[in-house]
């Protein structure tokens, strides 16, 4: 059985450290600006925020349409990550949507 990971470890080790730097170490510098300072720090925290919302909702539509469908085909059995049945399962177990041209499916 997976080991199950205590939320206090996961707040502590994975997103405290993300949350901190990103939204608190990265804008800190702009408190050091007199008179404006604070507006500036609480308008980058807002931007920063803002982004990465839409940037990770902007990723699971992209994903989740390309990697959930009925319609794709899936495995009854495991291979070895990083092999090439992995490699092969990944294209062959994921959509494809054409959009127009090729700039446009960049």
């Amino acid at each position: 059985l997976p080991q199950v990971v205590k939320p206090v470890d996961f707040f502590l080790n994975v997103v405290g450290p993300f949350f901190v730097g990103r939204f608190i170490l990265l804008p800190l510098p702009l408190l050091a600006i007199p008179g404006i300072g604070s507006n500036l720090y609480l308008n980058a925290v807002i931007n920063l925020v803002a982004a990465e919302l839409l940037t990770n909702i902007h990723s699971f539509v992209t994903i989740v349409t390309n990697h959930a469908g009925e319609d794709l085909y899936t495995f009854d059995d495991a291979v070895k990550p990083r092999s090439p049945s992995f490699y092969v399962r990944q294209i062959v177990g994921s959509a494809n949507y054409a959009y127009g041209n090729d700039l446009i499916d960049f």
